[in-house]
C-alpha cells in the first residue's frame, strides 16, 4: 500500500515538494481517494441515495436571474436592481463580480443561501457558464442574458461538470443511480494545480478554502478582538428567545441580574473571555494575568447573539453556562445553578466599535448576506434594488467591493437622476452646496454611514455591510439615501416670510446692581439662542483687527481634527475651526447661562436709579402660547440723539461729558425678563448700547420661533412613527372677522410607521458629526446627581469632549448657574429599561400610566419615563488635556475597579432621548479616535491567560 502510495499523482507530487521545501497543497487528478488502490468509489452502485433523489426531481431551487459582469472598481459604474420606473437600458463593463440587472425577486423565490455564513463554499466554475452560453444566442447590446445557474449542490470539484439535467428514466428509478465526477478536459498536471495564484484559483476548492472568515484563519489562542466593556450579566432558568433586546427583557420573568461591571472582553477563536481583576491584593503579580471570570462559548448552536438596543448600540450573547476550562467536569455558574440560561449584555464607549464587534460575531455564528440589500430614498420614497454578488459563497470581498459608501452614493445619484423631480431636487440641493449621505435607520434612530476605518486605524470594509446585522425587536435597520444636512440656518413661517439666523453678539459689559449700583464687569457671548455670561479674564474674545494671520495648520492635538492633526487645511477652514474652539472655551469657562426666550424686552434704560422688578404682560393668546417677540412694544423704536455719536466712550468719554450720570444712562441697556426682573448693563459707549438692542432683538424672535418649529417638527415625527394620536387633536378654525372658515394646518396625514420621515435628519444633524458649531446640542432636561435625590430641571449643553450642566435655580432671576462639567473621556451611556433597571427600589414604575404633558415651546409628549431616561457612567480622569482638546494622550489608565460616578437624565420625550444619545456617542467616538495611543494601552491593560 505504502509502494502504491508513493507510486501514484499524490505521492510524486508530495516528494516533489518536498524536494523544493514548500508547503504541499491539491494535489492529484481525482477525488476518488480510492484509485491508488484500484477501487472505485464512486462507482454507481453504491451511490447516494440523497444525491439520485435530487436528480430525480429535476427541478432547482434557483430562479432564472439575469447575470451581467460588473466592475468593483471606484471609477467603474454597477448594475442596480430598481423598480421599473428607475430601469434604465446597461452596458455590460469589465469586471470580475456578476450582478443582475433590472431583475424583480420576490422573498420566496430567491436562491437559498448557506447553512453557515463562515463556512466557505464552492462558486460555478467558469467553464460551465461558458457551456450554457454556447447553447443560447447571444443577447443583444444592452440587454441582459436569462440564464440558469446550476444549484450549489451540483458543484463539485475544480473542473467543469455535466449539465444537471438528468434522463427521464433514470429520474424514474429514484435509488441507485447517481451522478458521476468526469472532466470534459484532460486534468491538468499536479506542478500546474500547485502553481495557481491568485484569480486562478478563485473558482476552485483551494479558492474556497481561501474564503474562510478571519477568525478560522488564526492560530489557537490568538486573541481575534480584545476590548473593555461594561457588561451586565443576568440568568435564568427559563428559555428565553432567540432575539433577547431590551422589549423582551421587560417581559423576561425571573431574572436575576449583576450590576454593570467593567470587564476586559477576547475574543479566542470559538470563545468569548471575560476578565477581572483579582479579589485577593497581589494575586496578579503572582499568577501574571487577570482573573477569568467567565467564558461564552461561540461553538455552539445553543449561543445566541442579538442587538440589545439600537439607541445606545448594546448588543447580547445568551448561551447556557460554560466551564471556564476544557477540562472542567463543573460548570462555571452564575447564580448557583449549572442549568438554565446565561444573559451577557455588552456595552462599549465607541460606537463603531461596537459595531464592529456586532458584525464579526454575526459573521461567525451564522449570519447570511441577503440577495440583495435595499436603499430607500426618504426625498422621494423611493427604493432601489443592489444585488449582493456571490451572496451563497460567503464571498465578502466582492461585496466588500461593491457596497462601499463612495460607489452606492454615485449609483444612488445616477438612477435617482432618472426621475425627473428628483433631478430637479439634485439641481437645486447642489446649488445650494449640498451633498448626500447613507444612513441606517431603526424606528426613529439614525445612524450615518461614517468612518471608513476603525479605532486602530485599520480599514473597515463592511461599514457599509455591518448595517445587515442591526436588527432589534425582530426590525432590521434598512439603508436610507438621505440629504446631509446641518442645523438650518433659515426659517419659513405659515404665511411665507422667510426668517434667516442672525449674527450672533458678544462683548464686554458692566453689570449695574439694582441696590449698590456697583458695578459687575461681564463678558455676553450668545450661542444658539443663548446669553453667557463669562469672567472677563476668561472671555478668549476675538482676535484685534489687524492681528497676525493664523497658522496655515491647527496645534497639535487641539480640537479641530478628529485624529489630532490639523494638515492639509486651508486657512478659512483652519478660522473657521478657531472660531467653533474660542466659542466652546467660552461655553467651558461660563459661570451662567440666560435662555434668550426668558427675555420679553430689551430697551434703552431710562432712569438713574434702576428698578429691581416691574409687571410683564406676556400676552397669551387663545392656544395659550406667548407670542411677545411679535408685538409693538418688543420693536419699538429706540431714542437716537446726536450726542450718542459723540460719546468717544470709555473714561476719554465721561470725562469730556458735561454730564456724566447722564452719559452713563445713555450708555446702559436693559433686559426684562418672563419674570419681571430687570437686569441693567453698561456698554462702552452710547453707539455700543444701541448695537446691543438692535442686534439682540432679533436673536430673541428667531430663537424663540424656531423652539416653536422644532418642537411642532418633533410631534409631527411622533405621530407619524408611532401611530399614536395627538395629544391636542389638529382642528378647523373659524375666522370670524373674515365669515369663512380655514385649516389652521395642513391635512393631516393617517400615522404609517413604515413612513420615510425625511425632516428626520434635522435632529441627527451632522453640526454634531463635523463640529461645525460650538455648541453641538443643547436644551432643557431633568437631572440628578447619582442614583438618589430629586429630578431638578437644568441646562445641558454639549461640546467638544465635555457635558456643560447649568442648575436652574427657578428664582425670578432665571440665569442657571454652572453645577458641573462631565467629561466624556472613559464615559459610557446607555438608556430606555437598561437604565430604568438600575434606579433604586421604588422609582421607577414598569405599569405606571403615561401622563400627557405641554413645555413652553408648545411641545406636546405623553412618552413613559423608560423613553425618557439615559444614565452616564463617567469617572474624573487625570492628566487630561487644557480646555475643549479632544486628545488627552497624557491622561491615565484606569484599572478595572475605578470608582465612576453616575449622572441619570430625563428628557421631554423618546425623540429627544434617542437625539441626545446619539450625540454623545458620536462625541465619545471622537474623543476615542483622536486618544488613540492612549486608548489603546487602555485597551491592552492587563495580562490574559495564555493558551
Amino acid at each position: 500500500m505504502r509502494r502504491k502510495w508513493r507510486e501514484s499523482d499524490w505521492g510524486r507530487a508530495r516528494k516533489q515538494r518536498r524536494q523544493d521545501g514548500s508547503t504541499p497543497k491539491w494535489v492529484g487528478t481525482s477525488f476518488d481517494v480510492g484509485v491508488f488502490l484500484g477501487v472505485d468509489i464512486l462507482d454507481e452502485n453504491v451511490g447516494s441515495g440523497a444525491t439520485s433523489h435530487s436528480a430525480a426531481t429535476g427541478t432547482s431551487a434557483v430562479p432564472d436571474i439575469s447575470v451581467s459582469a460588473a466592475s468593483p472598481s471606484a471609477g467603474a459604474e454597477t448594475f442596480v436592481t430598481a423598480h421599473s420606473h428607475l430601469s434604465t437600458p446597461a452596458q455590460e463593463q469589465p469586471g470580475p463580480s456578476p450582478l443582475s440587472l433590472n431583475v424583480s425577486r420576490d422573498q420566496d423565490s430567491v436562491r437559498p443561501v448557506s447553512a453557515s455564513s463562515s463556512t466557505a463554499l464552492l462558486a460555478p466554475s467558469s467553464s460551465y457558464h461558458a457551456h450554457l452560453v454556447e447553447e443560447e444566442p447571444a443577447p443583444e447590446e444592452g440587454q441582459a442574458s436569462n440564464k440558469a445557474i446550476p444549484p450549489a449542490s451540483a458543484v463539485i470539484g475544480d473542473g467543469p461538470l455535466a449539465t444537471p439535467e438528468m434522463p427521464e428514466s433514470s429520474a424514474k428509478k429514484g435509488k441507485g443511480k447517481a451522478m458521476h465526477v468526469h472532466y470534459e478536459e484532460p486534468p491538468a498536471p499536479p506542478a500546474e494545480v500547485l502553481a495557481r495564484r491568485g484569480s486562478a484559483v478563485e473558482s476552485t476548492s483551494a479558492g474556497a478554502a481561501q474564503q474562510a472568515t478571519a477568525e478560522n484563519q488564526v492560530k489557537w489562542g490568538d486573541i481575534i478582538m480584545r476590548d473593555r466593556m461594561l457588561v451586565r450579566i443576568s440568568y435564568t432558568e427559563d428559555s428565553v428567545p432567540s432575539t433577547f433586546d431590551e422589549s423582551t427583557n421587560r417581559t423576561t420573568r425571573h431574572l436575576e441580574n449583576e450590576g454593570w461591571v467593567e470587564y476586559i472582553v477576547a475574543w479566542r477563536k470559538d470563545r468569548l473571555e471575560l476578565y477581572r481583576d483579582h479579589h485577593t491584593p497581589g494575586r496578579e503579580w503572582l499568577t501574571g494575568h487577570k482573573r477569568l471570570a467567565y467564558i461564552v462559548p461561540l461553538g455552539t448552536s445553543t449561543t445566541r447573539l442579538s442587538l440589545y438596543s439600537f439607541a445606545d448600540l448594546t448588543f447580547c450573547l445568551t448561551c447556557p453556562p460554560a466551564p471556564l476550562r476544557v477540562d472542567a467536569k463543573r460548570r462555571r455558574h452564575i447564580f448557583g445553578s449549572s442549568r438554565g440560561t446565561n444573559i451577557f449584555v455588552f456595552k462599549m464607549k465607541c460606537r463603531t466599535r461596537a459595531v464592529d464587534w456586532v458584525w464579526q460575531l454575526w459573521r461567525h455564528l451564522g449570519g447570511e448576506l441577503p440577495p440583495y440589500i435595499e436603499i430607500r430614498s426618504p426625498a422621494l420614497d423611493t427604493r432601489i434594488k443592489i444585488d449582493v454578488p456571490d451572496f451563497d459563497n460567503a464571498k465578502l470581498e466582492a461585496a466588500y467591493t461593491i457596497f462601499t459608501r463612495e460607489n452606492l452614493l454615485r449609483l444612488c445619484e445616477k438612477y435617482l437622476r432618472t426621475v425627473p423631480e428628483f433631478r430637479a431636487l439634485m439641481e437645486r440641493e447642489h446649488a445650494e452646496g449640498a451633498t448626500f449621505e447613507l444612513a441606517w435607520r431603526h424606528d426613529t434612530n439614525l445612524d450615518w454611514v461614517r468612518y471608513a476605518s476603525d479605532v486602530l486605524d485599520r480599514p473597515r470594509k463592511w461599514d457599509v455591510l455591518c448595517g445587515l446585522a442591526l436588527t432589534q425587536a425582530g426590525r432590521p435597520a434598512h439603508l436610507e439615501f438621505r440629504r446631509k444636512r446641518h442645523l438650518p440656518t433659515r426659517l419659513r413661517m405659515r404665511d411665507g416670510t422667510r426668517l434667516d439666523e442672525p449674527l450672533a453678539v458678544e462683548g464686554f459689559v458692566d453689570r449695574i446692581r439694582p441696590n449698590s449700583q456697583l458695578k459687575q464687569s461681564l463678558y455676553l457671548a450668545t450661542h444658539d439662542g443663548y446669553l453667557f455670561f463669562v469672567n472677563p479674564a476668561r472671555a478668549h474674545p476675538p482676535p484685534a483687527p489687524g492681528a497676525p494671520e493664523l497658522p496655515a495648520a491647527p496645534p497639535m492635538g487641539s480640537a479641530f481634527t478628529d485624529s489630532g492633526t490639523g494638515g492639509g487645511l486651508d486657512p478659512t477652514d483652519t478660522r473657521r475651526k478657531a472660531e467653533v474652539r474660542r466659542g466652546q472655551l467660552q461655553i467651558l469657562e461660563a459661570n451662567a447661562v440666560a435662555d434668550l426666550r426668558s427675555i420679553v424686552a430689551v430697551r434703552r434704560a431710562f432712569q438713574f436709579i434702576p428698578r429691581q422688578t416691574e409687571h410683564v404682560d406676556l400676552g397669551v393668546d387663545e392656544r395659550g402660547t406667548a407670542d411677545w417677540e411679535d408685538s409693538d412694544a418688543f420693536w419699538a423704536e429706540v431714542e437716537r440723539s446726536e450726542s450718542d455719536d459723540e460719546d468717544a466712550g470709555g473714561d476719554v468719554g465721561l470725562a469730556r461729558a458735561k454730564d456724566r450720570m447722564r452719559t452713563k444712562l445713555r450708555r446702559s441697556f436693559e433686559l426684562v425678563l418672563t419674570s419681571g426682573r430687570v437686569l441693567r448693563f453698561e456698554a462702552y459707549s452710547c453707539s455700543t448700547a444701541l448695537e446691543w438692542i438692535v442686534r439682540l432683538r432679533p436673536l430673541i424672535s428667531y430663537w424663540k420661533k424656531r423652539h416653536q418649529y422644532d418642537a411642532r417638527l418633533e410631534m409631527d415625527i411622533a405621530h407619524a412613527s408611532t401611530g399614536r394620536p395627538r395629544i391636542t387633536p389638529q382642528r378647523v378654525r373659524a375666522d370670524h372677522e373674515h365669515g369663512h372658515v380655514h385649516d389652521d394646518v395642513a391635512v393631516e396625514t393617517p400615522p404609517d410607521r413604515d413612513a420615510t420621515l425625511p425632516d428626520l435628519d434635522f435632529f441627527y444633524n451632522w453640526c454634531a458629526l463635523d463640529g461645525c458649531r460650538a455648541i453641538l446640542k443643547c436644551g432643557r432636561l431633568y437631572g440628578r446627581k447619582g442614583w438618589w435625590g430629586q429630578y431638578k430641571h437644568i441646562q445641558l449643553v454639549l461640546i467638544s469632549g465635555h457635558l456643560v450642566q447649568y442648575h436652574i435655580t427657578g428664582q425670578p432671576l432665571l440665569l442657571h448657574r454652572k453645577h458641573k462639567i462631565i467629561p466624556l473621556l472613559d464615559a459610557y451611556i446607555c438608556s430606555g429599561y437598561f437604565a430604568a433597571q438600575y434606579l433604586p427600589e421604588g422609582q421607577y414604575d414598569a405599569n405606571a400610566p403615561p401622563v400627557a404633558r405641554r413645555y413652553q415651546d408648545g411641545l406636546e409628549t405623553d412618552d413613559s419615563e423608560e423613553d425618557t431616561l439615559f444614565v452616564i457612567w463617567y469617572r474624573e480622569p487625570k492628566g487630561t488635556a487644557p480646555g475643549v482638546r479632544r486628545n488627552n494622550g497624557a491622561a491615565d489608565v484606569p484599572s478595572l475597579k475605578a470608582k465612576r460616578k453616575a449622572a441619570v437624565f430625563r428628557t421631554r420625550s423618546k425623540l429627544e432621548r434617542d437625539a441626545w444619545v446619539w450625540a454623545i456617542n458620536v462625541e465619545i467616538e471622537k474623543v476615542v479616535r483622536a486618544s488613540r495611543v492612549r486608548e489603546d494601552a487602555v485597551r491592552n491593560a492587563g495580562e490574559l491567560l495564555s493558551t
